[in-house]
């Protein structure tokens, strides 16, 4: 069944409203009509099995059969701080984290960050960017959509998780800081110290092509972040989103049917 994500504004009187391209879709590619039947969701955390009641020109008309909660969204708060790579790097971490269960990205300006994006252009790559993270949603039956933050610098990003943290307690958190020269901690061996059945929020810091400074790491650790390494090999920055992602998902059993 075909999946469309419309805003809360959209829902009234049990009866869904499907406007703009999303309609088109409807109409258009798919050529729905009346009787037959979609999933519409509105990022807040409910799924609609809807059922189409008239196609009028630039809306479309739904009845709700059916609301329910689907378990498709992780039940732990992770929180990925994602140092700014070049090019169109970005779009790949974003749609593959957010597949994968990240709750909220933070893009940050490190001091190897090649790309300082001006403020005007900024906002039309923050729209991309949310754009891509609520297409990963529809595609991965998500029902929450994460948040794609405005780009901050680094010092602002440690503070950010600093607030993050003390609102769930020290005890119930958990922030790793990935680190290509990082011989003794191993992220696998990290984990085994934590239960993660108790393990509220997660905070995990990439650093960009160029990795993060020594200055960086220390500043890091004054924040009490855990520095980890990642293997014997050195991931790119995109690989690296995806693999931590995929390990914390799998440890907090999100992987299992």
């Amino acid at each position: 069944m075909h999946r469309f994500l419309v805003s809360p504004e959209s829902i009234k009187d049990n009866t869904v409203y499907i406007t703009g391209e999303d309609f088109k879709h409807v109409v258009q590619v798919l050529r729905f009509k009346a009787g037959d039947r979609i999933l519409v969701f509105d990022g807040t955390g409910l799924e609609y099995e809807t059922e189409l009641v008239s196609v009028e020109k630039g809306k479309v008309t739904g009845k709700i059969v059916k609301a329910y909660a689907p378990d498709t969204e992780a039940k732990k708060t992770v929180i990925l701080f994602q140092g700014m790579p070049k090019t169109d790097k970005m779009e790949l971490i974003i749609q593959k984290t957010v597949e994968l269960g990240v709750s909220r990205i933070v893009p940050v300006y490190t001091r190897y960050s090649v790309v300082r994006e001006k403020d005007g252009k900024i906002e039309s790559k923050l729209d991309r960017w949310n754009r891509i993270s609520r297409e990963a949603c529809k595609q991965s039956r998500r029902v929450l959509v994460p948040r794609v933050e405005r780009p901050v610098d680094y010092h602002q990003a440690l503070r950010m998780w600093k607030e993050i943290e003390s609102n769930e307690s020290a005890a119930c958190s958990l922030a790793v800081f990935c680190y290509e020269n990082e011989d003794k901690n191993c992220f696998k061996e990290l984990l085994k110290c934590y239960n993660i059945d108790y393990i509220r929020a997660v905070g995990i810091f990439i650093g960009p092509e160029g990795g993060f400074s020594e200055e960086e790491v220390q500043l890091a650790k004054d924040y009490d972040i855990i520095p980890v390494g990642l293997g014997k090999r050195i991931l790119r920055t995109e690989t690296a989103a995806i693999a931590v992602l995929s390990i914390i998902m799998h440890e907090m059993g999100e992987m299992r049917v």
